[in-house]
């Protein structure tokens, strides 16, 4: 349902653009739009009123149609991409004489004919939405006629609540953990209400864990209670149940009671006793909410375990009082491979070798969610001989979606939960990640970018479509459908992965509502004939075979390619590719390997509906001089491309939103033409210092990447000149490879107001700017400086929303003895500090330094910190959970260095907070290569002195 309905919210805007009278159409083929209009605005609706309906009660007729729908969207909004694209494009009139040349100059031939095409393809849409509609009312079955299945099926978590204990891996110290959030703590405070949050994908055993320690410790509580509220609760009979259990006996009337009265009698009950209360599988805040109403603070010791998938909820439930979230992992790869093997082989059987193999893709491929090792092992253990090739066999049916065989039903019923649980717009852009192979580390930016030229971001007035993707990727990442990968320092995952098992349910997803084709050989296999989108990995079958003459990758006859939307290949499936000619309705293209032998450079120039283009490999500038026909390019990647220089015709993309280029890349001049530019990466100054001017018209500009700016003095007075009129910029990378300050700023300059992030690399400014004092929404910092004084931190502790700090005084640079920061620099909002420094310069935290400081990461030279003092008043950082300290052993003794890491760990160990503490050492090996030559030396003193004593014996 969501899918149509997204493409319904693609189409509309559209439909409305073509009664503009710029299209010029006639009054007939106008009225014929507003039906058509009028005909989906009606769809749309009773759509919405369907996926209003319990599950259950959805019917396959209604998918069905909703189906339908969704492919007449896409056909008709392809139609109107068409015509628009006839009549915005140049005629082409070399050929062209005489009057003939003067009609095409007009436009007047084109046009009618375009404005023709438009009403034929009208009538047929038409003809086709009546088909759609008489279809559903021609099957529709009448109410009453069929009696829908009246029994309830089993709910897919309740075998967690009847685990044998025996069975469980893994599971003791997670247990072991959760007891001490629960239990541990002294005086008051631990008599305080407390929640513990278990947070985890699906499958991941949350409710056999709360279960396991609710079971060992309800006996230490007066009341218990165990609930599972659901995708869909009734709380009514979530309240009715908590009130049987804690008050011990039935009350056959409690479910026809309002939620008031049964909230106000579970209190009144819970008021003088100590409980225990396990709220199993809760989806939403407004359900704990109302739950909460029900658990009162006693000051009795009173726990509650409570279990979700989302991250959202979990902090919610933790917040307003005394709260914990914990967040579950996986099981390790030893507890993974026992808990297969103990679910397969008895203890005395030995393992075939020849099984290894298999079993170690298998597990990987599970990622340690005991779920699905659980559910694979079964199906393993019931093939009849248990050979390679069966349960290879088993191996590829995990990969080809959890709907091909019946014993993964549990495990998709349960992954299902969490994606019928996410809202319409979540839905398409999780399915977009079936594109992408296995184990993929998925850049978030790029994602984001993917999204946006997809159409799957709806505008909202405050926000741009990249920072509404950008929470959509966090909004997933909550719950738990994605696994966020490389943590930047603003705390945000960089890129993201999917689980293969996850993987798995959106491929099925995905092909089941022809969202998207998956190939991972040069065959396609597609049951529909019309394919939106197609993901073409390669294969190490093919990789292998010798390089023929003509590679060709072999479609059905029935398929129809002119509607694909999107292509993604990687590594050598871009060499077969059919010629891209054949897709006209083109959106998405990301090639590995670009040009091919089936594609020629200037196939681009054709593909006019293009919004996302991204190709790697050797590209000359000939190659793209077609690109400037693209005017509905959104985003143009050339990170990972060698390419030297941009063709001229870049200038004519007045849409283009991203510009991703490496390092080194020649700019042409024009650049300023690009008014929509929000995203510019990288701008080397010294390859196109003509650009660097023109950066000052570019007033949409939210990204900037900028190298060379130390090149020459005039290069940082043109680029400050221009930073100050980019008002809605909110990062800055610059690098370079000198000394070089950006602080000759002239009189009446502004900082531009909304710079969230600064990233200096390769880079060190001779000393910190004075105007980084007006930078009130910053939040993110790393800089290399030459100089760092006491007013710096001045300076840097006054910025409200500063999080992430990090400072490098260079090897060459100076600084003061000691710089000390107190509660004169606050840094209030600061989460994490790195501080590196190659000189004497030592820093300390005062009294009231740092609140809410919680990640703390130093440098530390041994050879200059004589003594080995590290008095640097880590006690006052109140809010410290994590110190790193990489010590620097350059010239120092193995002793001396040991003495350091001791003073450290000892200093951590008094910290009120218990913070952990991550040690390591730079340059050891110079420290060894000392030590020995001491030894060495003393060695060969120790040989002279006994070569002494028997020369004076052998005198006596």
């Amino acid at each position: 349902m969501e899918l149509a309905a997204a493409a319904l919210k693609s189409l509309l805007p559209k439909l409305a653009t073509l009664l503009r009278d710029e299209y010029k159409l006639q009054k007939g083929v106008r009225g014929e739009i507003r039906f058509l209009n009028a005909e989906m605005e009606s769809m749309q609706a009773s759509l919405s009123e369907l996926s209003k309906r319990p599950a259950h009660l959805i019917t396959d007729l209604d998918k069905l149609w909703a189906r339908d729908l969704k492919e007449l969207s896409y056909d008709i909004e392809d139609s109107i991409d068409k015509f628009m694209v006839r009549v915005d494009a140049p005629a082409k009139q070399q050929s062209l004489k005489g009057f003939r040349k003067f009609i095409h100059k007009i436009g007047l031939v084109r046009n009618i004919k375009t404005r023709h095409q438009v009403a034929e393809d009208i009538d047929a849409i038409k003809i086709r939405i009546r088909e759609v509609a008489d279809r559903r009312a021609r099957y529709m079955v009448q109410d009453g006629a069929a009696q829908p299945d009246s029994s309830v099926a089993m709910d897919p978590r309740m075998p967690a609540l009847y685990e044998d204990i025996k069975k469980l891996v893994g599971i003791d110290d997670p247990a072991e953990k959760l007891t001490n959030l629960l239990m541990q703590g002294e005086g008051v405070q631990n008599q305080k209400l407390k929640v513990v949050s278990i947070v985890g994908v699906g499958g991941l055993g949350k409710t056999t864990l709360a279960n396991l320690v609710y079971q060992r410790l309800k006996g230490q509580f007066m009341c218990q209670a165990f609930v599972s509220v659901s995708l869909k609760p009734n709380m009514n009979k979530i309240f009715s149940s908590i009130l049987r259990q804690v008050n011990g006996k039935e009350d056959p009337s409690a479910e026809q009671w309002d939620h008031t009265e049964v909230i106000n009698r579970i209190r009144q009950i819970l008021k003088e006793k100590r409980y225990i209360i396990v709220i199993d599988d809760l989806w939403d805040e407004s359900s704990w909410i109302s739950i909460k109403c029900a658990l009162i603070d006693n000051d009795l010791g009173s726990r509650v375990i409570v279990t979700t998938r989302n991250a959202g909820v979990a902090r919610s439930s933790c917040s307003g009082i005394s709260g914990t979230m914990y967040e579950l992992g996986p099981l390790s790869d030893t507890d993974s491979k026992w808990l297969l093997y103990k679910r397969i082989f008895n203890e005395e059987e030995v393992i075939p070798p020849e099984l290894e193999e298999v079993l170690n893709k298998i597990l990987r491929k599970c990622g340690g969610i005991p779920l699905a090792i659980i559910t694979i092992a079964s199906m393993l253990a019931s093939t009849p001989n248990r050979t390679k090739y069966e349960w290879y066999g088993v191996y590829d049916s995990m990969g080809s979606g959890l709907d091909k065989d019946k014993s993964l039903e549990n495990m998709r019923a349960i992954l299902y939960l969490s994606y019928g649980d996410l809202p319409f717009y979540l839905k398409p852009c999780l399915l977009c990640l079936s594109l992408f192979p296995e184990d993929s580390s998925i850049p978030r930016k790029e994602l984001v970018r993917l999204w946006v030229a997809e159409g799957f971001i709806d505008e909202k007035q405050g926000s741009t479509l990249y920072d509404l993707g950008d929470s959509y990727v966090s909004e997933l990442v909550n719950r738990s459908m994605i696994q966020p990968v490389d943590i930047d320092e603003n705390g945000s995952a960089s890129a993201c992965r999917v689980h293969d098992m996850i993987l798995d349910l959106i491929i099925s997803l995905s092909a089941e509502e022809n969202f998207s084709i998956v190939s991972e050989g040069r065959q396609v296999i597609s049951p529909v004939h019309k394919i939106r989108r197609l993901s073409l990995q390669s294969n190490p079958t093919y990789s292998d075979e010798e390089d023929t003459k003509e590679v060709k990758m072999v479609l059905p006859p029935t398929m129809n390619v002119s509607h694909v939307r999107t292509i993604i290949a990687f590594g050598d499936a871009s060499d077969w590719i059919p010629p891209l000619s054949r897709f006209s309705a083109l959106r998405v293209l990301s090639l590995e390997r670009f040009p091919s032998k089936n594609n020629d450079p200037k196939v681009l120039g054709i593909l006019h509906q293009l919004r996302y283009l991204q190709l790697r490999g050797e590209l000359e500038t000939g190659d793209l001089e077609e690109i400037g026909n693209l005017q509905h390019l959104k985003t143009l990647d050339l990170l990972a491309a060698s390419i030297k220089e941009l063709s001229a015709s870049i200038i004519q993309l007045r849409q283009l939103e991203c510009l991703l280029v490496p390092l080194g890349v020649k700019f042409p001049d024009g650049i300023w033409n690009l008014t929509s530019l929000q995203v510019l990466r990288t701008l080397d100054v010294d390859d196109s210092p003509n650009s660097l001017a023109e950066l000052i018209k570019l007033t949409e500009l939210r990204e900037l990447s900028i190298y060379g700016l130390e090149g020459s003095g005039s290069y940082v007075k043109t680029f400050l000149q221009s930073l100050s009129n980019l008002g809605n910029i909110h990062t800055l990378y610059f690098g370079g490879r000198k000394l070089f300050s950006l602080d000759c700023t002239s009189d009446g300059w502004r900082a531009p107001a909304h710079l969230r992030s600064i990233n200096a690399w390769n880079s060190t400014l001779s000393e910190l700017p004075r105007w980084f004092s007006s930078l009130t929404e910053l939040s993110c910092l790393s800089i290399d400086v030459e100089v760092l004084r006491q007013d710096d931190l001045q300076l840097l502790g006054a910025l409200p929303v500063l999080r992430f700090l990090e400072i490098e005084v260079s090897q060459r640079g100076r600084s003061e003895e000691r710089l000390v920061i107190g509660s004169d620099q606050p840094f209030r909002s600061l989460a994490e500090f790195q501080f590196t420094h190659y000189t004497r310069c030592w820093l300390v935290f005062a009294q009231g330094a740092m609140p809410k400081l919680q990640r703390l990461w130093l440098y530390f030279e041994v050879r200059k910190r004589e003594g080995g003092g590290i008095d640097v008043g880590l006690e006052n950082l109140v809010s410290l959970k994590h110190v790193t300290v990489k010590v620097d052993c350059e010239g120092a003794r193995l002793s001396e260095v040991e003495d350091v890491e001791t003073k450290f760990k000892n200093a951590i160990g008094m910290h009120p907070n218990r913070p952990t503490l991550e040690l390591s050492r730079a340059f050891e090996h110079k420290m060894a290569k000392a030590e020995n030559e001491d030894n060495s030396k003393a060695s060969e003193q120790q040989g002279l002195d006994l070569l002494d004593a028997d020369d004076g014996r052998n005198n006596e």
